[in-house]
């Protein structure tokens, strides 16, 4: 049961970072029709892995009880090979949503400088009038 639970966690990371990869081409490319598309693709996976997760925690707990502690010991190596692979996609994922998160902040510079350049704060400090 642990095997497939690491299994399907790992998939479902995988589609995470395959996502965030094709968001940046996205980004790349100004394609902003797809951010509707990925956010709900995002978040669907997001709850896939979160609620795999608690299965695997009530797994590896079980896992414990049953052998006084040892859980090490208790792991076959194909589990223990999962676990390494779920760990190293944990990091691949949180680098390249390093990489998504810097793509968004250059775009949203790009976007405030535009603003700043077409518009002047009226004196209220919020609402933009256009440049004369």
């Amino acid at each position: 049961m642990l095997k497939q639970l690491l299994d399907k966690a790992n998939e479902t990371l995988g589609g995470l970072i395959a996502q965030t990869h094709k968001d940046i081409e996205n980004i790349k490319v100004a394609n902003h029709a797809a951010v509707n598309e990925s956010v709900v693709i995002k978040n669907r996976l997001i709850k896939e892995f979160e609620t795999t997760k608690k299965d695997i925690d009530k797994e590896l707990v079980a896992l414990a009880k049953e052998s006084g502690g040892s859980l090490s010991q208790s792991l076959d190596e194909d589990s223990k090979t999962s676990l390494a692979n779920m760990r190293s996609k944990l990091e691949e994922l949180h680098s390249i949503n390093k990489e998504y998160a810097r793509h968004v902040v250059s775009v949203k510079e790009f976007f405030d400088t535009m603003l700043k350049q077409m518009f002047t704060p009226n004196d209220d400090g919020g609402v933009y009038k256009a440049r004369a």
